[in-house]
């Protein structure tokens, strides 16, 4: 989806009426192609700790230095449109929107990387315990991620109690799969070491969740 809402945008902005315009659709569709690069590297991470895909983690690792690089260059974009005085007040909050929606995807994305990380830390503990519960945890993120780059694409802000409606099953997902694995508390140090890691997991999810609210969240208040 994300990868046609971003065609759409470049189609946009090739008609876009005024240079202001232009240059706000132009920074639209480098979010929104941010916000796929990340999407990919969610899908590497799963990979990583559903089948212990190790082939995916130097993927991640790769993308990583190209979404820093895009949210460089976004920040830039951000602050020298910040500078342009022919802005109306509405596009002044859509730049200082985009500039913390970039931010927010650029921690996705770092929690992608730690993901593949921690999952290449627990490829001795494979199959993973609760692994088809903390799979069910990511795609709800992932879900997640992709209607708050809906929300980005069509500039919807209503949208914003639909993903806090997901944002608060994958809260509760990551209660109970905390109280699952330390209940027993394991006794071998290589199983302690392992729920460890995984409580590490289930944060990264849950964080990334957050941030893909924040990203929707956004959105609403420029819309409204």
């Amino acid at each position: 989806m994300t990868i046609l809402a971003w065609r759409r945008m470049q189609k946009a902005g090739q008609n876009a009426p005024s240079p202001d315009s232009q240059a706000l659709n132009s920074l639209k569709q480098q979010l929104l192609k941010l916000g796929s690069m990340v999407e990919e590297s969610a899908v590497l991470a799963r990979s990583v700790l559903a089948i212990a895909d190790m082939e995916a983690a130097p993927q991640i690792r790769s993308s990583d230095d190209k979404i820093d690089i895009l949210y460089h260059q976004l920040e830039n974009n951000c602050t020298q449109l910040l500078t342009d005085k022919s802005l109306s007040e509405q596009q002044v909050r859509e730049v200082l929107s985009y500039i913390h929606c970039v931010r927010d995807l650029e921690r996705i994305g770092d929690y992608c990387k730690e993901l593949a990380e921690l999952g290449e830390r627990l490829l001795p503990s494979q199959p993973l315990p609760q692994r088809d519960a903390i799979l069910i945890m990511l795609d709800r993120c992932r879900s997640l991620l992709a209607l708050a780059l809906d929300c980005v694409s069509e500039d919807d802000g209503s949208a914003g109690a639909k993903l806090q409606n997901f944002d608060d099953l994958v809260d509760t997902d990551y209660e109970q799969l905390l109280e699952k694995m330390m209940d027993p508390i394991p006794t071998s140090a290589q199983a302690y070491e392992a729920s460890l890691l995984l409580v590490l997991v289930l944060r990264c999810i849950e964080r990334m969740a957050d941030h893909a609210v924040n990203v929707s969240q956004r959105v609403a208040r420029v819309s409204k």
